[in-house]
């Protein structure tokens, strides 16, 4: 089955809600019909459009593109997003982390979407990267990554665990002032719209194989091999209960002795686990989780099958990106691999410091 490059271009939905809002129909985004019928006033060459079930946080952050032209503001969006990604990795691992990044596909699938994987990833690296010595910023990064609540749902239980309780209240309140910031300027209606929006949103990746495809979940797993929608939402809760204990187990007080950035990609990769509703292009939240991982952990201290796993688990975004022009006749089993690395880094963790772990 094929996808044209139109339902690729996710940006048109971006930019076409943003110009929306400037004419002072936010609301009317979150209408797939009336959506669908702005997109081709636009831009009538387009087949086919996503929904908008995005909150109104993130309608505030993408408000200003719609004065930019598509192209402008598609590569302005795409630019500024690697940068921040690029950035944090350059911290992390110098040039050999901006490096992994660049050359991971689910960096080229962002790119070549428009989708906002790369500003997610980034904002959550960077509050990690400052949560120990900035915990003020870290706390209102991950506020700010309310403009994606479902991949931030481990966040609180982490810094519970770990007893980072400022960063934790700073969040909280980061988060509602951004979200009562949004509705101020948007309207309490297109609040409600967005919470009307979210039973949609839920249908479309319930019943369409051309999502189950798109969508490294143990939800779209279960989907592809026949199970039905809630035997694939009970193994999709199997999956989120497995993250919410590994990343207790990992972030616990007790392990505060083990290297910092293995509860930071533990927490990364939890994350895409956790949640149904994760797209290709959430997956490089997966990359950076890996960086946290080279980064503490020379070469040799890796065993045969922990290069096999990570391996897999970093072209992983790949096998997603062929169903874009070559339709595999395989089920997504990247939430499997996550499973497997999920593991490997709780293990990691409760190994500590001992002496075949060779940390940099």
């Amino acid at each position: 089955m094929s996808i044209s490059y139109q339902r690729l271009f996710d940006f048109i939905v971006f930019w076409t809600a943003s110009r929306m809002a400037e004419s002072g129909q936010a609301l009317q985004a979150y209408d797939p019909v009336f959506l669908q019928r702005a997109v081709r006033q636009l831009r009538p060459q387009s087949q086919w459009v996503f929904g908008w079930y995005y909150p109104p946080t993130f309608y505030l952050m993408i408000y200003p593109l719609g004065r930019l032209s598509l192209g402008v503001s598609y590569l302005f969006f795409c630019l500024i997003s690697l940068l921040g990604l690029g950035g944090i990795l350059y911290r992390l691992l110098k040039w050999e982390g901006v490096l992994w990044g660049l050359l991971s596909s689910a960096t080229l699938l962002n790119f070549f979407t428009g989708q906002n994987g790369l500003l997610t990833a980034a904002l959550a690296a960077t509050a990690l990267w400052n949560l120990e010595k900035r915990p003020i910023l870290a706390g209102f990064l991950i506020g700010v990554l309310s403009i994606k609540p479902q991949l931030g749902i481990l966040f609180p239980i982490a810094l519970i665990a770990g007893g980072y309780w400022r960063t934790l209240w700073v969040a909280g309140i980061s988060a509602l002032l951004f979200m009562g910031g949004a509705v101020a300027i948007l309207g309490v209606d297109t609040f409600h719209a967005w919470l009307q929006a979210i039973p949609l949103s839920r249908l479309s990746f319930e019943d369409e194989y051309t999502v189950w495809i798109l969508m490294p979940t143990l939800f779209s797993l279960g989907r592809q091999l026949g199970f039905s929608v809630v035997q694939a939402y009970a193994g999709q809760a199997l999956g989120a209960l497995l993250a919410i204990w590994a990343v207790w187990q990992g972030w616990r007080r007790s392990h505060r002795n083990a290297s910092t950035h293995l509860r930071y990609a533990l927490l990364m990769m939890a994350s895409i686990l956790a949640s149904p509703y994760v797209y290709y292009y959430d997956m490089t939240w997966i990359t950076v989780s890996l960086v946290w991982l080279v980064r503490d952990i020379k070469p040799e201290a890796w065993r045969s099958w922990e290069k096999v796993l990570l391996g897999l688990v970093w072209i992983s975004p790949l096998l997603i990106g062929l169903h874009f022009v070559i339709p595999l006749p395989i089920p997504q089993i990247s939430p499997l691999l996550f499973i497997g690395m999920l593991l490997l880094i709780l293990r990691r963790i409760r190994m500590g410091t001992s002496p075949d772990v060779l940390l940099r």
